[in-house]
């Protein structure tokens, strides 16, 4: 199940593998953290240099991702311009540290036509009273407040 665009693996594909990574912390007693990433303001690529060239950032940012992660960690397209990261036995603090370097290195990074680029991060850890959606709605939360206070940041989301 990979995504057609960025040969990532697709929302079902990373929905199914955060359930069962979910299952797997809550049978062994341990976390795992989420970042949610959102390219700033995607709609704009688009419009001002055409779909080509937002499904080549698209596929750069995939990249990017796929080599700044653990063979262990999960990453997949969440949809549109986000991307979702599951990051098993990955504290808080631990699962900050990445998302920052994927912020840092996406700025640097010069896409086609010369474009700089930034993106959002939002970064929660589970805890064993949670249920699922509300880790999603923690790390959804994060990035929420990451865009709305200004963008190009990582936001954490404790509990």
């Amino acid at each position: 199940m990979t995504d057609t665009l960025t040969q990532i693996p697709n929302r079902l594909f990373i929905n199914n593998s955060f359930d069962l990574e979910f299952e797997r912390c809550k049978r062994y007693q341990s976390n795992f953290s989420l970042i949610l990433i959102d390219i700033d303001h995607f709609k704009q690529v688009n419009d001002n240099h055409g779909h080509n060239v937002g499904d080549d950032v698209l596929i750069d940012i995939a990249l990017i991702l796929k080599q700044n992660i653990r063979q262990l960690d999960l990453l997949g397209r969440w949809g549109g311009e986000e991307f979702l990261i599951i990051c098993p036995e990955t504290t808080l603090l631990q699962a900050e540290i990445v998302a920052e370097k994927i912020r840092e290195i996406i700025e640097q990074f010069e896409f086609l036509e010369a474009l700089k680029l930034t993106c959002s991060l939002g970064v929660t850890q589970s805890h064993s009273t949670d249920n699922k959606e509300t880790i999603f709605q923690r790390a959804d939360k994060a990035l929420y407040t990451a865009k709305n206070s200004g963008r190009n940041q990582v936001i954490l989301e404790e509990k």
